[in-house]
This record gives structure tokens, C-alpha cells and sequence, in this order.
């Protein structure tokens, strides 16, 4: 009995252990290298953010499930939130040591396209955007634009983008796409500072 119990709470420790130990999520932005295929991006309105493991994270988390989420606010509030992906209840294939995805986003005549993908899959949603956004206000923005890397913990959701038109208010700063980027995301400041009336924040859940 005694020996069960021993057993059970170093079990229990290495878990606890685990769901507070920090990860880092790598982000970076993804340009075409010839500057004609830039150019056409730009004409498109085409982004892409490439996310990627470092080696040692990859081996801690090979074999762990993720959830990727997409939240719309309009004015402030939350409008729609849609669970892209769910590798626990979809066959999907689980964080491995070759684990790596894009986000492709495209702003064009109202529609948000937003796409994840996978080196084996890929998923597309497509979003309506407010009649005063009409072809190329919305940017993909890296989250934490200062660093590389995006600082996470199992079992808790973490933004690691947003999709966002410009801050066009001078009274603010007239500060473009900028400033609306920087930092993680409290929604309720963000929204009083900038007053911009819709954007898709981006979230991940590794389990």
C-alpha cells in the first residue's frame, strides 16, 4: 500500500511538474524571396507566419494533442469563436519531431481567409470582414513582436497571432499597424485604446 502511494504521488508530481514547465513556440514572418512573388502577395493581400518547436520541445511534447483556435471580437466583444482543429477528437496527426505549420492569411474584397498548414493536411476558414473593410486593411501580426518566440504552458491557451486593420485614429497616435501588435493581447484595454472594430485573435492549446 505504502509502496501505491509513493507511486501515485511521484506520478502526480511529474505532472504537475510538467503542466507548469514553460515552452517556447517559435514565429516567424514568411516573405517570398523574389520581389516579384512579394509583390504579388502584397497585390493579393496575401501573409505568412511559419511556427515551428525547437529539438528539445519537440521531445518533450512528441506525442501530445493541440487545438487551434480562431476568435473574431467586434467592437470589444467576443462575436465568434471556432475551434479549427482538435487532434484529440479528429485524426489528425499529434505534435512529432518533425512538428512545424504555416498560417496563411488572405484580406480580400470583405472575406478573411485564414489557413493553417500542416506538412500532411491543411485547414481553411473564411470569414465575412464590415463593409468598411474593403480589399487589404487586415495584417497578420506576430504576437510578442520583440522576441522569436512565444512562451507557453501545457493545458493553457496562447494567442500566437492577430489579424488586424490599422489604428487610423489620430487621437491615438495615428499609429498604423504598429503599436496594435505588441504584447499579448488583453482584449477589453486593447479594444478602449484602439477602437478598432473587428479582429481575429489566433490561440493554440497543447495538451
Amino acid at each position: 500500500m505504502k509502496r501505491l502511494i509513493l507511486v501515485l504521488t511521484l506520478i502526480f508530481g511529474s505532472l504537475i511538474s510538467q503542466a507548469q514547465e514553460k515552452f517556447e513556440l517559435k514565429a516567424d514572418y514568411d516573405f517570398p524571396k523574389e520581389n516579384n512573388d512579394l509583390q504579388m502577395n502584397y497585390f493579393q493581400g496575401i501573409e505568412k507566419l511559419k511556427f515551428s518547436l525547437n529539438e528539445n520541445d519537440k521531445k518533450s511534447l512528441n506525442g501530445k494533442n493541440y487545438k487551434l483556435i480562431i476568435k473574431e471580437y467586434q467592437n470589444g466583444k467576443l462575436f465568434n469563436e471556432l475551434v479549427v482543429l482538435n487532434t484529440e477528437k479528429e485524426r489528425l496527426p499529434k505534435i512529432d519531431t518533425t512538428f512545424q505549420f504555416s498560417l496563411i492569411t488572405q484580406n480580400i474584397l470583405n472575406y478573411e481567409k485564414i489557413g493553417f498548414f500542416f506538412p500532411r493536411f491543411l485547414n481553411k476558414k473564411i470569414f465575412d470582414t464590415k463593409s468598411e473593410f474593403k480589399d487589404g486593411d487586415f495584417s497578420l501580426r506576430k504576437i510578442n513582436i520583440t522576441t522569436d518566440g512565444l512562451e507557453f504552458e501545457l493545458h493553457k491557451p496562447f494567442q500566437i497571432a492577430l489579424i488586424t486593420p490599422p489604428n487610423r485614429d489620430p487621437s491615438k497616435g495615428n499609429l498604423g499597424y504598429c503599436e496594435v501588435s505588441q504584447g499579448g493581447i488583453d482584449i477589453e484595454n486593447w479594444y478602449e485604446k484602439y477602437k478598432i472594430p473587428q479582429f481575429f485573435l489566433i490561440y493554440m492549446e497543447i495538451e
